[in-house]
């Protein structure tokens, strides 16, 4: 084996797969069910203000008609996410694993070196994906400049819910207003089983409503709930059967969710979903998707080599009506 055999898209491929994933809080939580296709896009059939998937057909196959009954059709692409590195002579020059001399154990640790920079490239992707799941989790995918790629309220038809909780008032009913959301939750679902609701929240927003004197009142009777109000609760707490959580993600002071902003969502199967297509490489056409990809191809004159990772998520909230938006007042 030489140092060579080390950057086939197949090796660089698996390596940056191994590598450990920082997801953050939402890609912890599991809720977004990550799936492989083949293709570069996703048909999804809107039937009655519902998605439906549409399954994948021969690309020679006549397409199946779409009837009557408030059914429509929507061809959504992958996004592309590529960043790429160098790997230098100099970066490996002299590299030997401690206490060794071989060659085996020079590759090893070059092996090492190319995973640390993988492993670089992988962080800007995975907070890259982040911010797409935060993006369909608010209804609308973002771009990193902020501008819009999809607008799942537009694309499918169907209106955002929103509402305001003035917690500058003491008298304000904060458990309704939770309840409300659940409610309008609820009958967007239909039959979904879900697990229950969850509430991702700005600061701000945390802030207010843990202060609530509506809510303190509710934990009175319950000395560990006093412990937990006393304490750091931005784990989570439940109230009105919606466990609220503060989401602290953000990227060069840009908050993923607004500080005033709480988003309630089914903590349900078959809601969420990341789609992976296929790297644009000639080794990668007609396979299925993996979240990653790296690919290396040597410099000019032998200086070293160009290192290119990447990712084609598309990330959606297949039921974006049941998704409720919450304001501070």
């Amino acid at each position: 084996m030489n140092i060579e055999d080390l950057f086939t898209v197949t090796a660089l491929t698996e390596a940056i797969s191994k590598l450990p994933v920082a997801p953050g809080q939402l890609g912890a939580t599991g809720l977004f069910a990550e799936r492989g296709i083949r293709t570069t896009s996703v048909a999804i059939e809107v039937r009655n203000g519902r998605l439906v998937l549409v399954p994948n057909a021969s690309r020679n196959a006549e397409p199946a008609p779409v009837a009557g009954g408030g059914r429509a059709m929507a061809t959504l692409a992958a996004c592309h996410l590529p960043v790429s590195g160098t790997l230098l002579p100099e970066d490996v020059q002299n590299v030997r694993a401690f206490g060794q001399e071989s060659a085996e154990s020079g590759l090893e640790a070059q092996a090492g070196i190319v995973n640390d920079k993988l492993a670089a490239l992988k962080a800007h992707l995975e907070v890259t994906r982040e911010w797409h799941r935060v993006g369909a989790l608010r209804g609308k995918v973002l771009d990193a400049d902020g501008s819009v790629l999809y607008d799942l309220y537009n694309v499918f038809g169907v209106t955002q819910k929103t509402a305001s909780v003035a917690f500058t008032t003491a008298t304000t009913n904060v458990l309704k207003a939770v309840l409300d959301a659940k409610r309008h939750a609820e009958k967007k679902l239909g039959g979904v089983i879900r697990r229950g609701f969850k509430a991702f929240c700005g600061d701000d927003f945390f802030d207010a409503l843990s202060a609530h004197p509506k809510v303190t009142a509710a934990f009175d009777n319950w000395q560990a709930a006093q412990d937990r109000m006393a304490g750091d609760m931005r784990g989570g707490f439940t109230f009105g059967g919606v466990e609220f959580i503060e989401y602290a993600g953000e990227v060069n002071g840009v908050a993923f969710i607004p500080a005033d902003k709480a988003i309630v969502f089914p903590d349900a199967a078959g809601v969420f979903v990341t789609y992976n297509a296929p790297a644009n490489y000639n080794e990668a056409v007609n396979t299925v998707g993996q979240p990653y990809y790296a690919k290396a191809e040597a410099r000019r004159m032998g200086k070293g080599w160009d290192l290119e990772a990447q990712s084609n998520p598309l990330t959606l909230c297949l039921y974006p009506e049941a998704l409720v938006e919450l304001t501070a007042a």
